[in-house]
């Protein structure tokens, strides 16, 4: 049984007629924010007498119809230069347009963070991290150092009180824990939280959180943060609640890819 042939073989078959050096454009179908730019790199893919440049630059806002990349190369080359150049740019952009959306809708002084990008397979997490950078969105809970105490902790370690305890012990910064009650709430911060994340999904459990906290006299002494299927309209409504911070989670990362095409232009002058 033959093994089947590659695809750059396949190309090489098809447009060996194809002689000479060909120009190229990776362009935008629609508007969007360039991310990614510093995972691009067909060059591999271009062949010894392939050149290519960018023609954006990271965080950069793009029209439909706009030139992003251009490249040279034989005919061959360029029939599967769109495998190693569309992927890395449409992830990130698409990452980075759905991000600059919740950037620009949330309420002055409500930090937004998309902590989800734990679950997403290794390669795609580099490529997240960086549309999430140009739109102002953290990876974490909070910007610097902080321990965070997560569900498995607190059960392994026998119960919130003893996680947070052992998280202050770290010392590497205020300790972040997930509570589903506001007695739960009251007790983190009395035990040395400071960061307390309402992971509940309703927002009436952050305002009763944030009312009691305010009524102890504790909520000056901790950030309160709001997670559980965060939607765009959300965020008015949990910095009303009391949230400093929201967690976003699959509302980012489903976004959809940028969409991008390769496009040949023109037969290049040798």
């Amino acid at each position: 049984m033959n093994p089947a042939p590659a695809a750059a073989d396949i190309a090489g078959s098809l447009l060996g007629g194809a002689t000479g050096l060909y120009l190229a454009i990776v362009e935008a179908c629609e508007d969007g924010i360039i991310a990614g730019t510093g995972f691009v790199d067909p060059s591999g893919s271009l062949g010894p007498n392939g050149s290519w440049r960018l023609l954006v630059v990271e965080g950069d806002a793009i029209s439909a119809g706009q030139p992003l990349i251009e490249l040279i190369g034989e005919a061959a080359h360029l029939g599967v230069a769109e495998d190693y150049v569309l992927g890395p740019l449409g992830f990130a952009s698409g990452i980075a347009t759905r991000a600059k959306t919740f950037r620009e809708a949330a309420p002055a002084g409500l930090s937004i963070a998309c902590g989800g990008w734990k679950k997403l397979p290794l390669a795609l997490k580099p490529l997240l991290r960086a549309g999430l950078a140009v739109s102002g969105i953290l990876p974490r809970l909070v910007a610097g150092d902080f321990v965070y105490v997560g569900k498995n902790a607190v059960i392994m370690l026998g119960g919130v009180d003893a996680a947070i305890k052992a998280g202050v012990a770290v010392g590497h910064g205020p300790v972040a824990v997930q509570v589903k009650s506001v007695a739960e709430a009251v007790s983190s911060v009395r035990t040395g939280a400071g960061i307390i994340m309402v992971d509940t999904a309703d927002l009436a459990d952050l305002a009763d959180v944030h009312a009691e906290l305010t009524r102890l006299g504790l909520r000056r002494d901790v950030q309160l943060a709001f997670g559980g299927g965060v939607r765009l309209q959300d965020l008015v409504p949990a910095a009303e609640a009391g949230a400093d911070a929201v967690d976003v989670g699959r509302a980012i990362l489903d976004a959809p890819l940028l969409d991008l095409r390769l496009r040949v232009v023109s037969k290049h002058p040798a």
